[in-house]
């Protein structure tokens, strides 16, 4: 079992600073994977026992088992990812993100989103908002405006002139948005209708959402994400909006 199944697997027995904690590791797992306990324990500003409960809490007998499993999904991941079969993990990914979307679900969404009075989209990621403008281009196309908003800042500052019905698409990776996860609370009580992106795993910003999209992607070398199967899914988003019924 890789160490982000194991996350899933446990993610409602982690308090929220085993869930931040793992959630730092595994986005920058070269960076951890050569560390001793106490290089990560000064790193991640942590004490010791903090890890080794963290690593038992899901799964792990201790430390060493837990950073002898980093070092072989890297190695593998880096096998994996060789010249020869970049191609066929980018196929593999889009594949999977094809067989993750409930079209059922996506054709309410787009009937939603033909009754909604306002559209707006937020992105964690400089990589992720560029995307999200395509998106837009595409949905001007469609005669349907969208309003995008670059930072949290600009969210929190719109929650009082968002109304109800309106749909807030928030992209996040890992699905820790953790400033957006704060107002979301208030948005769903204005009946504001959230439809979250993530890759597909167990995360917060998923739970609470209205709708769900997941896809799969497959970091290179640790260090570099393709937004190949987001710019996918949005495709299909405005497809099918073009081709849905109010």
């Amino acid at each position: 079992m890789t160490i982000e199944s194991a996350f899933n697997e446990h993610y409602h027995d982690l308090n929220v600073n085993e869930r931040q904690t793992l959630s730092r590791i595994l986005t920058n797992k070269r960076d951890f994977s050569n560390l001793t306990i106490n290089e990560l324990a000064k790193k991640a500003l942590i004490s010791k026992s903090f890890i080794i409960r963290l690593c038992k809490n899901i799964g792990y007998s201790g430390y060493s088992e837990f950073k002898y499993q980093l070092k072989r999904e890297l190695e593998q991941a880096d096998k994996l990812l060789n010249s020869q079969n970049i191609l066929e993990q980018t196929k593999l990914d889009l594949s999977e993100t094809m067989n993750l979307i409930d079209f059922d679900q996506l054709a309410m969404l787009c009937r939603k989103m033909k009754q909604a009075p306002r559209i707006y989209t937020y992105a964690t990621g400089y990589g992720a908002k560029n995307i999200l403008e395509d998106f837009k281009r595409g949905m001007v196309a469609a005669k349907k405006a969208i309003i995008s908003f670059p930072t949290s800042i600009e969210l929190k500052l719109n929650n009082s002139v968002m109304q109800k019905d309106d749909i807030l698409f928030v992209v996040s990776m890992n699905g820790q948005a953790d400033t957006v996860i704060k107002e979301l609370p208030f948005l769903k009580e204005k009946g504001i209708i959230v439809v979250s992106i993530t890759r597909f795993l167990v995360n917060p910003l998923a739970s609470m959402s209205s709708f769900n999209l997941y896809l799969q992607t497959t970091d290179t070398n640790g260090f570099y994400t393709s937004y190949v199967p987001l710019c996918l899914l949005l495709d299909l988003i405005v497809k099918q909006f073009l081709n849905c019924e109010a």
